[in-house]
């Protein structure tokens, strides 16, 4: 590997240690998660030729936290539904909703709805294939009916291994913002997640995603919040 693929590669995996640094302040409560979560994905061209560039993807994700005397517990569930159109081999457009059931440690669980817009771009730059994802959402809790507009920016770059093929490395960063102040979040910037991991194609049609996430939230009162998420991602393509 060249010294600079090597920088590329390994970079966002060293920039979890700062980031762990940071959120060990006396400010920030520490914590361990885990993601896991089941992707299914395809188009429409079964039910018309034409509509070869509209794209489905459905995906359920459950999430634990050590956020209890008790140790891990079960904390939160997502089912996110888009629907996407592919405007150029680069570009696509997505309309999408996640369905949020959210359990609280020592509080009433309740429910949020997630519609949001995406705008994804798509671009080899060599052997290393860069995304990066648009998003504005907006969350409504569905018990008291308040309402966050948060923009999101992700960038994710990845590259194959050459010792195992299907085998490649993935690392990237997701940014948050709220645009209006809320019952559980602060105006401006409110989170940082960064990532890495491996992925592995089995077939054209299954792979599986593994790695790390850091997430920081800054709390809109008390303290921060760090946790350390192991990823896990079932692939299904039709």
């Amino acid at each position: 590997m060249t010294k600079f693929k090597a920088t590329v590669v390994l970079g966002p995996l060293l920039l979890t240690q700062p980031l762990s640094s940071f959120a060990a302040d006396d400010g920030t409560n520490n914590m361990f998660g885990v993601w896991g979560s089941a992707t299914l994905q395809g188009d429409f061209t079964a039910l018309s030729p034409s509509l070869n560039k509209f794209n489905w993807l459905i995906m359920d994700q459950s999430r634990t936290r050590e956020d209890s005397p008790s140790g891990s517990r079960y904390s939160e569930n997502l089912l996110f539904s888009q629907v996407g159109y592919q405007i150029n081999n680069n570009a696509s457009l997505w309309l999408g909703y996640t369905h949020d059931w959210l359990h609280p440690l020592n509080k009433t669980a309740f429910q949020e709805s997630r519609p949001y817009v995406d705008f994804v771009w798509k671009q080899d730059l060599g052997d290393f294939k860069l995304m990066s994802r648009t998003r504005m959402e907006d969350r409504i809790n569905q018990t008291t009916g308040n309402e966050g507009y948060r923009p999101r920016q992700l960038l994710q770059i990845s590259h194959p291994l050459p010792f195992m093929k299907g085998l490649s490395v993935y690392a990237g960063d997701e940014v948050m913002f709220y645009l209006n102040q809320t019952d559980w979040g602060k105006q401006g910037f409110t989170e940082n997640r960064v990532f890495s991991g491996l992925s592995y194609q089995f077939t054209p049609k299954m792979g599986v995603d593994l790695g790390y996430m850091g997430q920081y939230v800054s709390n809109k009162t008390g303290n921060d919040l760090f946790t350390h998420n192991l990823q896990a991602n079932l692939r299904f393509s039709f």
